[in-house]
């Protein structure tokens, strides 16, 4: 387990984070996350969010609290003021109240405890969906905030991948530690907790899944890498702002990706456009010379000399489209893909 915390965490600067909602995958995360602090003398700090929508939301902020007191790691609470019952808001808020506050003590690294059980349901989720071979390699280890711009400099750190919930229940028993259970994990209104049931006692799928997954994650490392090599030499700040690209010897499907992740950077959106947009768009660009221009996902589309211009619209919000924090994002974006974080 140590290699994994050594491979991810880097040697940044500041603290590292640790998302802690006091469940029994981010309990176990903090303990082993603690072992490996006391072997190497990184600083850790303990984050919880309290996003208000449960009553019991404090009290298992302040269970984590006294958790993290009586092993001796930092922690500290983070209320969400503006609480929105829609899990798609709170995952939003949490993460950037998250990065903000481990940015603010100097750290760039945000560990989270998700297992080999949430890749399988993943999978099955994003199959169920209709995703590529892509989306089908599941959680990466090592990925970008998803909250922007609050999100600006930190990576998410998965070391848990390969780890069972139930083998770290087993160590947090033996340990004599408790946890927490949320109600909405037995909610069958979510589709991952009926995914859940399904896999339940299905240790030789899992297994499949898992195989499966673990190819299509080689495959998607390669991938990153050409899109990689492809944004260092084929990308460029346009001096009136924006980038121009030059997507001309891409494949189809690579170039949806390639672009898809610049528009999303010219944008300042969490995430690239739909898919379902993208692909005629991209196919437009590809066999067209008069392309005229498009927009998409806050950004229009221009060819100019024969490079495509990307710039985010007008009305577009400020700080997530700054033209400093759009080339901050998409060096970023660039060192991840080529793995030089």
């Amino acid at each position: 387990m140590t290699d994994a915390f050594d491979r991810l965490c880097g040697t940044g600067p500041g603290p590292v984070g640790i998302a802690v909602s006091g469940g029994s995958d981010s309990l176990a995360l903090l303990v082993l996350a603690k072992a490996w602090s006391d072997r190497t003398g990184r600083p850790l700090i303990a984050l919880t969010v309290d996003h208000r929508l449960r009553p019991e939301a404090a009290d298992e902020a302040r269970f984590v609290a006294e958790t993290c007191a009586r092993i001796g790691v930092d922690h500290q609470t983070l209320v969400w003021d503006r609480p929105v019952a829609k899990q798609a808001l709170a995952r939003r808020a949490r993460h950037g109240l998250m990065a903000r506050a481990l940015r603010d003590r100097g750290g760039d690294r945000l560990l989270l405890g998700h297992t080999s059980d949430d890749q399988c349901e993943t999978f099955l989720m994003r199959a169920r969906q209709g995703s590529t071979w892509f989306g089908l390699s599941g959680m990466q280890p090592l990925a970008l905030s998803p909250a922007w711009p609050e999100g600006e400099g930190i990576l998410l750190a998965r070391p848990l991948l390969h780890r069972s919930r139930a083998d770290l229940q087993a160590d947090l028993k033996q340990r004599g530690l408790d946890w927490v259970e949320d109600p909405s994990n037995r909610d069958p209104a979510y589709e991952r907790v009926r995914v859940r049931r399904l896999l339940g006692g299905q240790a030789a799928l899992k297994a499949r899944i898992l195989a499966c997954q673990g190819r299509f994650q080689v495959l998607r490392q390669m991938e990153e890498r050409l899109i990689g090599r492809w944004m260092e030499s084929r990308v460029e700040p346009d001096p009136a702002g924006g980038f121009r690209v030059r997507p001309q010897g891409l494949p189809q499907e690579r170039a949806e990706r390639a672009l898809g992740v610049m528009i999303q950077i010219a944008g300042g959106r969490d995430v690239p456009p739909r898919r379902d947009a993208l692909q005629p768009l991209v196919r437009r660009l590809l066999a067209e010379s008069g392309f005229s221009g498009a927009t998409l996902g806050g950004v229009m589309i221009q060819r100019r000399q024969g490079d495509l211009v990307l710039r985010p619209e007008p009305d577009v919000a400020g700080d997530a489209a700054d033209p400093e924090r759009s080339e901050a994002r998409f060096q970023a974006v660039k060192r991840l893909y080529l793995g030089r974080t």
